[in-house]
């Protein structure tokens, strides 16, 4: 039987229904988030993932007027929780805030590695910032260049601590190496404060880590800074040199901290996420937070998150190739 605009009845029928399912899905998306929002730190608590990741759950939960749910899920450098949140339904209530770097090497270093940077869409570039170059108390040298120069009159008897194969920490120290021309030895680690236990005691000799950690321990004296890793001088370590003014020219290590979804989450749900973060990170309290703990508030737009995720992906890509670095 044929109705009277020229459909089968059973194809009518078929229309309505699909009808139905698109007016099903509209509102959906229209009342997201209709429970809480899990934004999980791919790191143990402490460490400046979790501190930006309790920043962006408060934003959320400002913003939705429902909890969000902060959930650290450390292991294998951060890819345990990252390669959780790539399999998680798409829905846009599961998140992850990573450290950019390490999740760009990730895939990189292994070849069996738990999730591809594919399986992940940006929703915002949250914030980033240097890291300090800091030594154990009681080092040798006291300046960029007296490290180099020590490095290289010691091969391979200096070791650096990572908070783990892959991560900003680690592939920040083999840049230097790399760039520096000195071999020092990589002490990977399960996290940042494991790391600083054992540079406080003097079992490492320095580390590349985040200002936020680093100011106690430097204004209490337990460890000392040498130098910070922008390409500028930082703000509030405007005393220390650049690593590039103070012997190893050129060289930069900035972290990011994306916020990412996985790959299938709607469009529309994905550019509430990005409004949301974007204009909860430039407030005058959370951009101010930010700036107090060393970093720069960011909160940018989902194509300027994929273009800074994409270049670097190329930086650290080359070095991994010429370092030949491999987790296997």
């Amino acid at each position: 039987m044929t109705d009277v605009r020229g459909f089968s009845r059973r194809e009518a029928l078929a229309l309505a229904a699909g009808g139905a399912l698109a007016a099903s899905v509209r509102p959906a998306l229209a009342a997201y988030p209709e429970r809480n929002v899990t934004v999980v730190v791919p790191f143990p608590p402490g460490g400046p993932n979790d501190i930006i990741g309790r920043l962006v759950g408060q934003i959320l939960s400002d913003a939705f007027g429902s909890q969000a749910i902060v959930e650290n899920r450390p292991g294998a450098g951060g890819a345990l929780g990252v390669s959780t949140t790539a399999r998680a339904e798409p829905d846009g209530y599961t998140l992850v805030l990573p450290s950019g770097v390490s999740f760009v090497t990730q895939p990189l270093l292994q070849r069996q590695s738990p999730y591809r940077v594919e399986d992940l869409r940006p929703v915002s570039n949250v914030t980033g910032g240097p890291s300090i170059l800091a030594v154990r108390k009681d080092f040798e040298a006291k300046s960029v260049k007296d490290l180099v120069a020590l490095a290289k009159s010691k091969p391979g008897a200096l070791s650096y601590g990572s908070s783990g194969v892959g991560t900003t920490l680690h592939l920040g120290g083999e840049l230097f190496k790399s760039m520096a021309g000195a071999e020092i030895a990589h002490i990977p680690y399960k996290g940042t404060s494991e790391v600083v236990v054992d540079l406080i005691a003097g079992r490492i000799d320095m580390s590349f880590i985040s200002p936020l950690v680093a100011r106690k321990l430097v204004d209490d004296g337990r460890v000392v800074a040498l130098a910070t890793t922008g390409k500028t001088r930082a703000k509030g370590w405007e005393n220390l040199p650049t690593v590039a003014e103070d012997g190893v020219a050129g060289y930069e290590l900035d972290g990011w901290y994306p916020l990412l979804a996985p790959v299938k989450t709607p469009d529309e749900v994905v550019a509430r996420l990005n409004g949301v973060v974007a204009a909860g990170v430039k407030s005058q309290a959370v951009a101010g937070r930010l700036a107090e703990l060393g970093f720069t508030p960011i909160g940018s737009s989902i194509e300027e998150a994929k273009a800074l995720q994409a270049s670097e992906a190329q930086k650290w890509g080359r070095l991994i190739a010429e370092a030949k670095l491999s987790t296997e």
